[in-house]
């Protein structure tokens, strides 16, 4: 049974001097019965599509931020290892991006403190791309770029989906609060102005 609770990201992974090493969604299978994860990425993508009933799959973030800490560091670590290899990646420099600018402060504390959990020595939060992080790294601190040993991107190709998903909840809540869709589109339509 596939969840859609959350729409799931990209997880992008860069490794120093190889470049892009793994891109998948960041999607978890496991048993709900006893939360064994079953596949992570690409492997969950494909067992959410045989929509088996034995198995949820959903994505540990909302919107580009951690939903579930403990699922998204199972899969981090999963995806990590599988783009640096079986190296120990404890003591690397790691920068992650694509964080959404209006991240909270405790929200990106939460991503430093994966990160560091993951073994990182430093760590960089940054809202932008990979291009955009190494561009403003060569302007404001030339030569730093080259010190990171990954850097992981969590990016959305289609960002309609992830407005489709707020506006899911927002019509849920408005529900819930006996508020009709109707009401809702003139609210919309009133803030856009």
């Amino acid at each position: 049974m596939t969840d859609t609770k959350y729409e799931p990201a990209d997880i992008e992974i860069y490794v120093k001097d190889k470049g892009l090493v793994l891109k998948e969604k960041s999607l978890v299978a496991f048993t709900p019965y006893n939360k064994k994860i079953v596949g992570i990425g690409d492997e969950a993508e494909a067992i959410a599509a045989q929509d088996l009933e034995s198995v949820t799959v959903q994505s540990p973030l909302r919107r580009g931020i951690i939903a579930d800490y403990v699922v998204a560091d199972r899969m981090f670590r999963h995806m990590l290892q599988k783009a640096y290899g079986k190296r120990h990646f404890f003591k690397l420099n790691m920068a992650l991006g694509g964080i959404p600018r209006d991240t909270t402060e405790v929200e990106k504390k939460a991503f430093e403190d994966l990160a560091f959990h993951m073994g990182a020595k430093m760590v960089t939060i940054f809202d932008g791309t990979y291009e955009k992080f190494k561009k403003e790294m060569a302007v404001a601190a030339p030569g730093k770029f080259d010190t990171y040993h990954v850097i992981i991107i969590i990016g959305k190709n289609e960002p309609e989906r992830y407005l489709a998903e707020a506006l899911a909840d927002l019509m849920q809540y408005a529900q819930n609060q006996g508020i009709d869709a109707d009401r809702v589109r003139e609210m919309l339509l009133e803030s856009s102005h």
